[in-house]
């Protein structure tokens, strides 16, 4: 009978575990100091947010611009002195950093990426299989376009119209072409064919090189079939991404350029910013692929002493539901879990 009870006993205390998981840790126990690198100043919010609720815990944040910031940082890695417990990567360059080695193996505090989406879990995977950074969003892209542009000139500015409108390149090029011609060349679909490149990146599936050898794949190609069109039919208003001009026609009444290409992140950074004065006559629409652009991953350093407080904050805003719903709420970032 004894052995039945205690048969029972350790059932139930399995069940309990199963079914409720392991008992958290007090956010309170944690103590010290850990240091962060980024190059974007977001991560404040985060910050204040994780000290809220970590209060033993304070987090210095150094930041350092975008194109300065792996030279800045390698140096810092491979020295050991004074490096980060916690640095963040942009897309451009995860990979890089992933592939370094700087960055330690996520595997060892079991995280649980099911809920994230894929390619988010695999930017942050190296080549070995090994976890090394998580990112708390996703960038998806679209069509940003004018309403009274399209009003004018497409007979409609609904977003499902335009976007079949502009759903294939063929029909993208037509919509181009009517444009310049309805306007009297006064307004191009976009601003150059730069711009359009984001449709054909976001389809490689090599590098550009490996193992020595070059590699060009059918969407680059292609896009250099788009641009050769547009260039030599003037279907752009031929002004360069991030230039002067492509900031200061999203303010205009009277653009040059009728959509920008750009991801979620393009609404709260790029768009409401220089769009003060045209606020409400925007729309977003699908355009003639699917892509993703940009994004930031954070892990912990591989030498760090503090990898378990690092992990605590790296996990909440990368896989805890609470916090993300707030993220998303008080951001309006599109959420990687």
């Amino acid at each position: 009978m004894k052995r039945v009870i205690f048969t029972l006993l350790v059932v139930g205390l399995l069940l309990s575990v199963t079914m409720c998981g392991p008992t958290a840790v007090d956010p309170k126990t944690f103590k010290g100091t850990i240091n962060m690198w980024s190059f974007t100043d977001e991560v404040k919010k985060m910050i204040d947010r994780f000290e809220s609720v970590y209060t033993g815990v304070k987090v210095e944040l150094t930041i350092v611009p975008c194109e300065e910031y792996l030279n800045k940082i390698r140096p810092v890695l491979r020295s050991g002195k004074n490096a980060p417990d916690i640095f963040t990567a942009e897309y451009s360059n995860v990979i890089d950093l992933v592939e370094s080695g700087f960055y330690a193996d996520l595997g060892q505090f079991n995280p649980a990426t099911g809920d994230l989406v894929d390619y988010v879990v695999g930017v942050g995977t190296d080549s070995g299989g090994v976890l090394r950074a998580l990112s708390w969003q996703t960038t998806p892209g679209g069509f940003f376009y004018r309403r009274g542009l399209a009003k004018k000139y497409l007979g409609t500015d609904d977003p499902e119209k335009v976007g079949e409108m502009l759903s294939t390149v063929d029909k993208f090029l037509d919509v181009a072409r009517k444009l310049k011609d309805e306007s009297g060349g006064k307004v191009k679909l976009i601003a150059g064919y730069g711009d359009y490149q984001q449709y054909a990146w976001s389809h490689r599936t090599k590098p550009f090189v490996s193992d020595g050898k070059l590699n060009i794949e059918q969407s680059v190609l292609d896009y250099f079939d788009v641009a050769k069109t547009m260039r030599d039919e003037q279907l752009t208003a031929e002004i360069g991404t991030w230039s002067p001009p492509w900031f200061e026609n999203m303010n205009k009444a009277e653009p040059e350029i009728f959509g920008w290409i750009l991801p979620t992140w393009g609404l709260h950074y790029v768009i409401k910013p220089n769009a003060k004065e045209t606020m409400g006559d925007w729309g977003l629409c699908k355009g003639p692929g699917s892509y993703f652009w940009g994004g930031t991953w954070m892990g912990i350093y591989k030498n760090s002493e503090n990898k378990a407080i690092a992990w605590e904050f790296v996990k909440m805003f990368t896989l805890d539901e609470e916090t993300l719903t707030w993220w998303a709420k008080e951001t309006g970032d599109f959420l990687g879990n």
